[in-house]
């Protein structure tokens, strides 16, 4: 155990090497705005460049979304993320691969086989996470359709333990953010290095954290942090639509899992009709503590129920979805 609580804060990691094509780029900044991370720095007029910061030698999580909104097909991308040992060690293949639902071992493009799929898998795998939203509103018919899918997912016992509360005041969305931001802020400045060494007392602080709090202690989601807090705050992306999902906690078995397929049920959906979605949770865990109570209360929020995720829609700007790689996960047949 206190082998894997070394490698707990600020652990060993393999970085995906992400290259611009100088010649190809159109220095449109999408790639910079795009990003989950901040992983980019870009000036009007110049050709963004891939960066790391607070301990973080490359802040890429390897989702692809730059390449997927690039227009001029100028990023690559090679490697895998991967945490080498410790509290967080990855356990996927570090085989990067685009989608082989026919499992030819990528024999054929995804191109060539898109033709052989059902409607239902090509949004699957085309759907990307959506940072670049128009200022259109969606019509109040399209959120209902949404959360009409929502209501008919599967769940336990069929106890249904989701409720949703849909914010289209952007004032509203604003204050969310700026007010989920003061925790964030404080774990995520704490968290980073400034010169990208572990410090003693910050290494036993999250060592013991990840103890306790193992899901909420990964390095990644810091890096999100340091996003949001570099473009004012923005944990929406200026969305037009955010939809808070609920969990009762009563629900029968585990009404977190209830929520989810709820949600994919309605990202999916939004998807199919030509709205771009992206999944926010860092905003949860602030929203759940007393410092919020009161916004909690504004939003009808009460117990048993729960925030467990949200979903920022709206219309995306320019092209979003796209085909990208995913690493591997170990497939164990028993037969």
């Amino acid at each position: 155990m206190f082998d894997s609580l070394k490698q707990a804060y600020l652990p060993e990691m393999e970085l995906p090497v992400r290259t611009v094509d100088a010649e190809k780029c159109s220095k449109c900044g999408r790639c910079y705005e795009t990003c989950p991370t901040w992983g980019y720095r870009w000036e009007k007029g110049a050709v963004p460049q891939p960066v790391g910061y607070g301990g973080f030698e490359q802040a890429c999580l390897n989702c692809g979304n730059c390449i997927a909104v690039c227009p001029t097909n100028a990023i690559t991308m090679t490697g895998a993320f991967s945490i080498q040992k410790g509290r967080y060690k990855g356990l996927l293949e570090k085989r990067m691969a685009p989608p082989d639902p026919l499992g030819l071992g990528g024999s054929k493009s995804y191109k060539e086989i898109e033709g052989e799929l059902t409607e239902v898998e090509r949004g699957i795998y085309t759907r990307r996470s959506n940072r670049l939203f128009k200022e259109k509103p969606v019509p109040k018919e399209l959120v209902h359709r949404i959360l009409e899918a929502g209501r008919f997912a599967p769940s336990a016992g069929n106890c249904q333990p989701y409720r949703f509360v849909v914010i289209t005041n952007q004032n509203t969305i604003k204050e969310f953010e700026r007010r989920a931001m003061v925790l964030l802020r404080l774990m995520k400045n704490f968290y980073l290095s400034k010169n990208g060494k572990r410090s003693i007392v910050k290494n036993i602080f999250f060592s013991v954290a990840s103890y306790m709090m193992i899901n909420k202690m990964d390095p990644r989601p810091f890096t999100a942090m340091e996003k949001a807090d570099q473009m004012d705050n923005t944990l929406y992306f200026n969305a037009p639509v955010v939809i808070l999902i609920l969990k009762d906690k009563r629900g029968v078995s585990n009404p977190d899992l209830d929520a989810g397929i709820c949600a994919q049920n309605m990202v999916l959906t939004a998807h199919a009709m030509g709205l771009g979605t992206c999944y926010v949770s860092l905003p949860m865990d602030p929203l759940s503590r007393p410092l919020m109570a009161g916004f909690r209360k504004r939003l009808g929020i009460a117990k048993p129920f729960e925030a467990v995720t949200s979903i920022a829609i709206g219309y995306p700007k320019g092209k979003i979805d796209g085909i990208v790689k995913r690493d591997t996960p170990k497939v164990d047949w028993i037969r």
